[in-house]
C-alpha cells in the first residue's frame, strides 16, 4: 500500500515537473527607450502556470526555485552583457497563480546596432541545492531603438589638394562627428600611416578633442610627409579613436579613410663623367635618369660652385629636355681648371629643375639638388714655356752654326 502511494505521489510530481511553465506577466525597460551603450535595469514579472497548490516544493524549504537570464541569440550574445544573470527579488513569492518580480540588469555595447534583442529566462527546480530535471523557459525581446555614441570621420580635405611623393608638411583637415544620440567626452585622435609616409612633428599626430556632444562634429588638423620614392596610387590612412560616455566608460573604435598619392617624375644622377688638367678647361658629362612614374618636361641642369674652388664657370646651365620614366639625358659643361688647383676630386652641387607631366594635368615645378664630382689629376703643360724653350734651343743651335761657319772661314 505505501509504495503504492509512493509511486502515485512521484507519477504527480513528475507529471506536474513535465507540465509546469513559465508564463510572462509583465516586463519593464528602464530607460525606457534604450540606446547603444546604455546599462538598463530590465524588470522582469511572471508566474509559474500548471502547479497544483499542494505541491510538495512549495511548502518544503528543501526546495528552491531559481531563474537564470540569459542571451539567446547570436546578434545578442555579441552586443548585450549580462551584468546580474540571477537578479534581484523583488517582491512576491513562486506559487501556483502567483507572481515572480526579478530585476536583473543588462549592458549594450557602445557600438550595438539598433533592433530587437532576444532573452531567455530559465526557470529550474533545485532541491537540496541539486538541480531537478525539467526546465521552463521564458522568452523576450527587448528593444535598441537608438544608437549611442557614434564616432566617425566624416570629410577628409588635403592641401595641397593633389599630394605627390617628396610633399612635406601635408595637411590633413578632416571633421571628427558624433551622428549617435549620445555625449562623448575625453576623445582623443591617433592617426596611423603606411610605409613611406611620417608625420610630421613629434606629436605623431596624437591630437586631443575633448568631448563631442551628439549631433555636434570638431575639426581634426594633422600633418604628414610623403617619402620622395613612396609609389603613387590609392593608400589608407587609419584613425584609432579612444573616447568615454558620461558614466566614464572607456571605449575605442578605428576608422579607415582613403588617401590618394598622385604620380610624379623622379630626376637622379645616373653617371658622372669627366676628368681636368690644373691650367686647362675640360668637359663634365652628367647623365640625368627619370625613375619616376610620369614624364618630365623641360628638364635643365644647374651647376653650382663656392667662391673658393679653383674653378671657372662660363656657362652654368644645360638644357635636356624631355625624360620619359626610365629614359636617360646627358648635361654637359665646360670646366676651367685654374692653375693652383689642387690634384684631388672636386665636389660641384647640382641643381635639376624641371616640370610636372602637363598631359597628366601635373603643373609642379620640381627641384632636385644633387651632387657631381669632377676629378684633378695633373698638371697642364706650360706652352709659352714650351715655345720659349724651343726658341732658345733655336738661337743657340744657329749662333753654334755662325760659329762653325766662321772658323771655316778663317
Amino acid at each position: 500500500m505505501r509504495l503504492k502511494m509512493f509511486l502515485l505521489v512521484f507519477i504527480a510530481l513528475f507529471a506536474v515537473s513535465v507540465n509546469a511553465e513559465l508564463q510572462l506577466d509583465r516586463i519593464q525597460f528602464d530607460p525606457a527607450i534604450i540606446a547603444s551603450g546604455d546599462e538598463v535595469d530590465v524588470v522582469v514579472q511572471f508566474h509559474e502556470s500548471r502547479l497544483p497548490v499542494n505541491d510538495v516544493r512549495l511548502s518544503n524549504k528543501d526546495y528552491t526555485f531559481k531563474v537564470l537570464l540569459e542571451t539567446d541569440d547570436s546578434i545578442s550574445r555579441k552586443y548585450i552583457t549580462v551584468q546580474d544573470a540571477e537578479g534581484d527579488d523583488i517582491h512576491g513569492s513562486v506559487f501556483s497563480g502567483g507572481l515572480y518580480n526579478k530585476r536583473f540588469r543588462v549592458k549594450v555595447a557602445q557600438d550595438a546596432p539598433a533592433g530587437n534583442y532576444e532573452f531567455r529566462l530559465t526557470g529550474q527546480w533545485y532541491h537540496n541545492g541539486v538541480p531537478e530535471s525539467g526546465s521552463q523557459f521564458l522568452r523576450f525581446k527587448m528593444p535598441v531603438k537608438r544608437e549611442g555614441i557614434i564616432l566617425d570621420i566624416s570629410t577628409l580635405e588635403t592641401v595641397p589638394a593633389e599630394v605627390r611623393p617628396g610633399d612635406n608638411f601635408v595637411k590633413l583637415v578632416s571633421r571628427v562627428e558624433n551622428v549617435g544620440e549620445k555625449d562623448a567626452k575625453g576623445v582623443e585622435i591617433n592617426l596611423n600611416v603606411p610605409h613611406g609616409i611620417s608625420h610630421s612633428y613629434t606629436n605623431n599626430n596624437r591630437v586631443w578633442i575633448g568631448r563631442v556632444n551628439a549631433g555636434e562634429s570638431k575639426e581634426v588638423v594633422m600633418f604628414l610627409d610623403i617619402d620622395e620614392n613612396m609609389t603613387s596610387g590609392l593608400k589608407s590612412l587609419w584613425y584609432d579613436m579612444s573616447y568615454m560616455d558620461m558614466d566614464n566608460n572607456e571605449y575605442r573604435k578605428s576608422a579607415k579613410l582613403p588617401f590618394l598619392i598622385k604620380s610624379r617624375p623622379y630626376l637622379e644622377v645616373a653617371d658622372v663623367r669627366g676628368e681636368g688638367l690644373a691650367g686647362k678647361t675640360s668637359k663634365l658629362y652628367v647623365t640625368i635618369k627619370n625613375t619616376g612614374e610620369e614624364s618630365a618636361e623641360a628638364v635643365d641642369v644647374r651647376i653650382l660652385k663656392q667662391n673658393s674652388q679653383p674653378f671657372t664657370l662660363d656657362v652654368r646651365s644645360d638644357y635636356v629636355g624631355e625624360l620619359e620614366p626610365g629614359e636617360e639625358g646627358v648635361a654637359v659643361f665646360d670646366i676651367g681648371v685654374m692653375k693652383n688647383a689642387e690634384l684631388k676630386v672636386h665636389d660641384f652641387k647640382l641643381i635639376i629643375r624641371s616640370k610636372g607631366d602637363s598631359d597628366e594635368g601635373d603643373d609642379n615645378i620640381y627641384l632636385y639638388s644633387r651632387r657631381a664630382k669632377f676629378a684633378v689629376v695633373g698638371q697642364a703643360p706650360n706652352i709659352l714655356r714650351t715655345i720659349g724653350l724651343i726658341a732658345a734651343v733655336a738661337v743657340l743651335g744657329i749662333i753654334v752654326l755662325k760659329s762653325i761657319s766662321r772658323r771655316k772661314k778663317k
